[in-house]
């Protein structure tokens, strides 16, 4: 039917009834899509928490099963190893010279655990049948250790400090080891005395068995207080009977300052 040749008011009624006037809008279009949405929603969050809920589910089981492992009898669980410390050999090291005796030679040369000591200087060194032995001062200021660089330890690679304690009179801090040398066909009575004395001191005299020994006070770098001394005397630990330092006069040397 051709709406062109109708009056127009005909025209208009019958276009209701025709494709040329258009639908009106669906009212429930948006709330479809409204819906649409929110069913879009929930299905994407009930996933997230399924998700969740598993990686949960994982941690916990791989928890409780650590703790079983760690309290089974028998086991042990690794711990991680710590990171090597670094040695440090005291390169920034600085001192001022004491008047001789001086011995600024370095201890420990060959010795495995050179480091622990380190800064470490030779005070005396000698020799008893089947070894030889030496001592040092290290880096706690007033601290001697016996090296033990020879074939037996007849010293028993003893270490000692005598800074702490010192009384207003007294001149000299010391410490005797009996040797201890097996193997011989007859017993000795070798015993080290060795110990620290003011920085006035210059030799120690050491009275033991009737016998006058004298050695020298060295002074290191370790120190600016103290002075050392070590002797290995032919006598037996029980025989001493006065250790004595000395000034470059003979005068006592006074208490360390």
């Amino acid at each position: 039917m051709n709406l062109n040749r109708l009056p127009d008011d005909l025209g208009a009624k019958l276009a209701v009834l025709t494709d040329e006037r258009p639908e009106p809008a669906d009212p429930a279009a948006p709330i479809r899509l409204r819906i649409k949405r929110r069913q879009v929603r929930r299905r994407t969050t009930a996933a997230a928490v399924c998700a969740a809920a598993a990686t949960a589910a994982v941690i916990v089981a791989s928890s409780v099963l650590g703790s079983i492992r760690s309290a089974e009898p028998g086991i042990a669980t690794p711990s991680p190893s710590p990171a090597p410390k670094m040695q440090t050999q005291h390169l920034d090291f600085k001192y001022t010279p004491l008047p001789e005796p001086w011995s600024d030679k370095p201890a420990f040369t060959t010795q495995p655990d050179s480091l622990k000591y380190a800064p470490a200087f030779y005070v005396a060194r000698g020799s008893i049948p089947n070894e030889s032995w030496a001592v040092a001062s290290y880096y706690s200021s007033g601290c001697l250790v016996v090296t033990d660089e020879g074939p037996a330890k007849a010293f028993g690679g003893t270490k000692d400090c005598f800074y702490e304690n010192w009384q207003p009179d007294q001149r000299a801090k010391y410490r005797t080891i009996p040797a201890v040398v097996p193997n011989l066909s007859s017993p000795i009575h070798f015993t080290m005395v060795m110990g620290a004395v003011s920085a006035e001191a210059r030799t120690v005299q050491i009275t033991a068995g009737g016998k006058t020994y004298t050695t020298d006070a060295i002074g290191t770098p370790n120190s600016s207080r103290f002075r050392f001394f070590a002797l290995v005397i032919d006598a037996a630990e029980s025989d001493l009977t006065a250790v004595t330092p000395l000034t470059a006069t003979g005068q006592p040397a006074p208490s360390p300052s």
